[in-house]
């Protein structure tokens, strides 16, 4: 299924993708350059995506050949959501501000992306989830399966209900704090670095510093050392990375 819009007024929409194969994982693309992303599971079979287009810009026109003329805003906005073999992606074909609020099946993977002055949020959903937001915060509330979640001007926070076995996952930003919530039986080995921030956590923990990489050559050796800190929670397990620059390092038990 294939709709492709062009929206005239600012108002709200709504689409209803039945899926190739109810009852089926499925899996859930979406891309824009200006908007939010919000998704949340629920128990139907079909996918539901509400279009909302985002704030207009008021500000007037300086040009004095237009000074004497009623602006009228360009609300309309451009989009294509397409359904094919329970995967479903959605892109925002153009620079105008709109925001996707999706409700998917529970049992769903996501692949979501970002770019301005929008943020990404998602809730009771189990997957595999690829989360990229560049300018703002990601939310991940309730989740099971794996996360793999960057971002760059914000913060990330996760709280996971399950977590797949044998699975690494990664976390990363520049300005924000990451702040994860693992199941108490979790074993992982964890590997943070946070060059202007702290390491806060109630599980048992014992951090130590990575060993340096040595490299020797033809013309000399070179030793690296990279500021990482690792460690296992439980019996250890999949790699869990976490990094950030001007921001705090968070595990919590939940």
């Amino acid at each position: 299924m294939h709709f492709d819009g062009s929206a005239q007024s600012a108002g709200e929409q709504e689409y209803t993708l039945p899926l190739s194969n109810p009852g089926q994982p499925g899996k859930l693309y979406a891309k824009l350059h200006q908007g939010s992303i919000k998704v949340e599971g629920y128990s139907g079979k079909d996918v539901i995506v509400k279009v909302i287009p985002g704030d207009v810009d008021d500000d007037d026109d300086n040009y004095s050949s237009r000074s004497s003329l009623r602006r009228i805003p360009n609300t309309a906005t451009q989009f294509e959501i397409i359904e094919q073999s329970n995967e479903v992606r959605i892109q925002g074909v153009n620079n105008k501000h709109v925001n996707f609020e999706v409700k998917v099946p529970s049992q769903f993977s996501l692949q979501l992306n970002t770019h301005h002055d929008g943020y990404i949020e998602v809730s009771n959903v189990t997957g595999e989830i690829v989360a990229d937001g560049h300018h703002e915060d990601v939310v991940l509330n309730n989740i099971g399966g794996s996360a793999i979640v960057d971002t760059h001007h914000g913060e990330i926070k996760v709280s996971f209900t399950s977590i797949s076995p044998n699975t690494p996952m990664a976390f990363s930003t520049y300005h924000g704090d990451i702040d994860i919530e693992f199941p108490q039986s979790v074993n992982g080995s964890m590997k943070i670095k946070t060059t202007k921030g702290e390491i806060y956590t109630d599980f048992e923990l014992d951090l130590k510093v990575e060993s340096a990489v040595v490299k020797s050559g033809g013309s000399g050796t070179k030793i690296e050392v990279g500021g990482w800190l690792k460690g296992d929670i439980g019996s250890g397990g999949p790699e869990y990375l976490f990094s950030t620059y001007h921001g705090d390092v968070i595990l919590r038990e939940k």
